[in-house]
């Protein structure tokens, strides 16, 4: 990454000292050549110089976090950063930092440069487009990128006469055709739509089947993901789990220290309680604007850490927490699968189970791992062996109902004496109401069974844990979801805990 001139930094390191003032003084003195050639090679003095060209009789009121998002940014320039999950509150510039500046900024370096840049709808789209055309049209970004002209301006294609282009689009619609060496996610998902599971799962698959399929070079496009937490099961939590993803979270107060450091320089620290941007709300509007909001919409969108809603039947902020990173000795661990058998299909997922003995005497577990796998069916049988042999467990709770069953055979006659059936929950009891449809009323009464083990304190879930959001909002939102596989991996083990834990230990009694 390319430093910024030393006179910057000076000038920028005295600003920062005195952030209740807060308007940049760059923003207030005309652009010197100096500043000028600085622009061109760092992101945040470009800010600084052309924000008031989209918001005309304002200044850019200077706040730490912003400099860290242009740092951030900056360093995908340059490839060390690939992919980016920017989560922030509404109304902090982060559409304006990521999809209109950065953007005019990029090709004005490197006029050859291609973008896709996509929103929930087409106004918004076209919006930030406009924002952006208008940026590159205006007299002081000539005088910083004089060579980078538009041939094309469209309000959803604006490109340069060296073929770089930004182009603008929203979800579901057909890019077959536009080649991307960066791609910009902003906002996919309408906040109204953070409870349908069709919505959810309509952004989750363009994004795969589409978006993904669009870098020039696989090996070196970028992509950025820009949005305000809206479900545990977003389109953030959906990447961040795969570990690909740099993300940039920061809640609106801050609830743990942050400490960023750029190039030996500490850019932005933060202790819990402080406001993300003071000028721009302070503590007091800050704790106005908690109480005026459903409590869900605050944690989501304000904070990032969005709470599942789901049916009442199990408040999952209830159940005790422990610290993945520092467990306590377990006496012996069950693994529980719920199966699938096909790629396509419902995932095949295993929930494992740390088992030991409470100050009181009583067996309580721990969920130490959620596996998710959709594999055909010789790749879980695989999977549950590999899993076997890592973990050793006392007992493996199988799902043999359905194609289960064949599993479970294979694998009792190949030795796995430990491996025990589901069948002790009932089997599943079929009603037909007035629309012709058949609920499984064997699901919702073991999930009630569970419920009073939980309740009872003898289950424990991480504080922390790369797959815990995606769970908790199945355990919350069960049964009003279409996918169940980790509910049904929990409640096997958890709805028939007394007896699990029985056969776990007759196992080991029997040299298990």
């Amino acid at each position: 990454m390319t430093s910024p001139a030393p006179k910057r930094r000076g000038a920028r390191k005295k600003r920062s000292s005195s952030l209740k003032s807060s308007v940049s003084p760059i923003a207030l003195m005309p652009a010197p050549y100096e500043l000028i050639c600085c622009a061109r090679l760092d992101f945040w003095c470009f800010v600084e110089l052309v924000f008031h060209v989209l918001h005309p009789g304002n200044q850019l009121v200077f706040a730490e976090y912003l400099e860290v998002l242009a740092w951030l940014l900056m360093s995908t320039a340059n490839r060390k950063k690939r992919r980016i999950i920017v989560n922030m509150p509404p109304r902090h510039l982060k559409s304006m930092m990521v999809s209109v500046l950065y953007v005019a900024w990029r090709l004005g370096c490197d006029p050859t440069a291609k973008f896709i840049c996509a929103s929930y709808g087409d106004d918004l789209a076209h919006h930030l487009s406009e924002l952006t055309r208008r940026l590159m049209l205006s007299s002081i970004y000539r005088r910083i990128f004089p060579g980078t002209r538009l041939d094309k301006k469209a309000v959803d294609y604006i490109r340069t006469t060296e073929g770089g282009y930004r182009y603008a689009t929203a979800v579901g619609s057909d890019i077959t055709g536009f080649g991307a060496d960066e791609i910009i996610l902003d906002d996919l998902l309408q906040p109204d739509k953070a409870a349908s599971e069709s919505a959810k799962e309509r952004v989750r698959s363009w994004v795969q089947s589409s978006v993904m399929t669009r870098f020039n070079d696989p090996n070196n496009g970028v992509l950025i993901v820009v949005e305000h937490r809206l479900a545990p099961d977003d389109l953030s939590a959906t990447l961040e789990v795969t570990g690909l993803y740099f993300t940039l979270k920061l809640p609106l107060i801050a609830e743990e220290p942050e400490h960023f450091v750029h190039q030996g320089r500490t850019v932005m620290r933060r202790k819990p309680g402080d406001v993300l941007n003071p000028a721009r709300m302070n503590e007091e509007q800050a704790a106005e604007l908690q109480k005026t909001l459903a409590r869900h919409i605050y944690l989501s969108q304000y904070q990032q850490r969005p709470e599942a809603g789901g049916s009442g039947m199990l408040q999952a902020n209830k159940i005790p927490r422990y610290n993945l990173a520092c467990p306590p000795e377990f006496d012996f661990k069950i693994h529980s699968w719920d199966i699938g058998a096909t790629i396509s299909g419902n995932a095949s997922v295993c929930t494992k189970w740390g088992v030991r003995r409470d100050p009181d005497g009583r067996w309580v577990a721990y969920l130490v791992d959620v596996l998710r796998l959709k594999v055909e069916l010789p790749d879980v049988e695989a999977a549950i062996k590999a899993q076997d042999k890592i973990d050793k467990p006392a007992l493996i709770i199988l799902d043999e109902r359905g194609v289960g069953l064949g599993l479970y055979q294979r694998l009792w006659r190949a030795g796995y004496e430990h491996v025990t059936g589901s069948t002790a929950t009932k089997q599943a009891m079929e009603t037909q109401d007035s629309k012709g449809v058949h609920p499984s009323l064997s699901k919702v009464e073991r999930f009630g069974q569970a419920v009073l083990v939980i309740s009872d304190g003898r289950i424990f879930i991480p504080a922390q844990a790369p797959w815990l959001e995606i769970f908790l909002y199945e355990v919350a939102a069960f049964p009003n979801i279409a996918e169940k596989d980790q509910v049904d991996s929990m409640t096997q083990f958890v709805a028939n805990f007394e007896r699990a834990i029985k056969l776990a230990l007759q196992n080991i009694s029997r040299g298990r």
